[in-house]
């Protein structure tokens, strides 16, 4: 029988069949040959054996359409974040917790690696002050003007949620963001089957305290789905390299055939096109952040 992985919690997967839920495990000769460190992951599409009407065992997984990796810090293996995806929603904030740029910039450059579409969303505007609302308008200027979807909400007061459901409609969306800016608070007010854990921030950090432990599909409506994944504190790339970095900002397509050298990484090389159009066509904060990831691939 086929179905979908809606959860995964250690080696337990619930996989719904229409509207029954099946609790199963996979095969150990199956994780034996997995190359990564958590084998199956919510979007999966799976072939199961029925033991009885509650519980079964993962037979396949069929073949993905997409995943999104990060590297493992546990065992430097691929962690699957979710899979067959059309879309990622970057989730941030300006404060409590801010956000730093390269931290989106990073999930953006992951999102367009493996050909899932990035949407950044900032949360919590009801928290911000005039100057702080000018700030967020000027980040959201530079990521419009390298062709990134942005939109501004507050969760808490349901601040253009309608507009957020507009972009979530008919798809299956992975959300992705550092604890605490308010994930779990969004998919409770969104989903209809969400009982999700919020938490205040740690006082002694400033930061989120992790409420997701695991990855969980939920249901928006019956043609859209919103995968929660644990809080990431640091995301490190994992198939990635450095040659690869240049075409995953969008801004830099109309000039990496420009420079003098094909092979130009946008450093110190001479005649770069790339360089010679920062604080023009492109964000000399998102260059510097470029230049910050391709030192961390070195």
């Amino acid at each position: 029988m086929e179905g979908v992985v809606i959860k995964s919690v250690g080696d337990i997967y619930n996989v719904k069949i229409n509207n029954n839920i099946i609790k199963c495990n996979y095969r150990g000769k199956n994780k034996l040959n997995n190359v990564f460190s958590n084998p199956i992951v919510s979007g999966d599409k799976v072939i199961i054996q029925l033991l009885d009407n509650k519980n079964g065992i993962i037979e396949k997984i069929i073949e993905r359409k997409n995943y999104f990796l990060k590297r493992s810090l546990k065992d430097k293996k691929a962690h699957i974040i979710g899979a067959n995806l059309d879309q990622v929603l970057i989730m941030g904030s300006i404060k409590s917790p801010y956000t730093k740029l390269n931290f989106i910039d990073k999930c953006i450059a992951a999102s367009i690696y493996y050909n899932i579409k990035p949407i950044l969303v900032f949360n919590k505007i009801d928290l911000l002050d005039m100057n702080e609302k000018i700030k967020l308008k000027d980040i959201s200027k530079i990521y419009n003007a390298a062709g990134i979807e942005t939109l501004n909400i507050s969760a808490f007061l349901k601040i253009n949620l309608d507009k957020l459901l507009d972009k979530l409609s008919d798809n299956k969306t992975l959300i992705l963001g550092n604890s605490g800016v308010g994930k779990s608070t969004l998919i409770n007010t969104i989903s209809t089957n969400s009982k999700q854990k919020t938490d205040r921030l740690s006082l002694k950090t400033g930061r989120g305290k992790q409420t997701t432990t695991f990855s969980e599909t939920f249901e928006i409506n019956r043609n859209s789905q919103i995968i929660d994944s644990p809080g990431f504190k640091e995301f490190y790339f994992f198939d990635i390299n450095k040659n690869d970095l240049k075409f995953l900002y969008p801004e830099f397509k109309s000039f990496n055939n420009e420079c003098k050298f094909n092979n130009c990484l946008h450093q110190n090389e001479p005649k770069c096109s790339v360089k010679n159009n920062i604080g023009k066509n492109i964000s000399e904060r998102r260059y510097n952040n470029y230049l910050s990831l391709l030192e961390e691939l070195n």
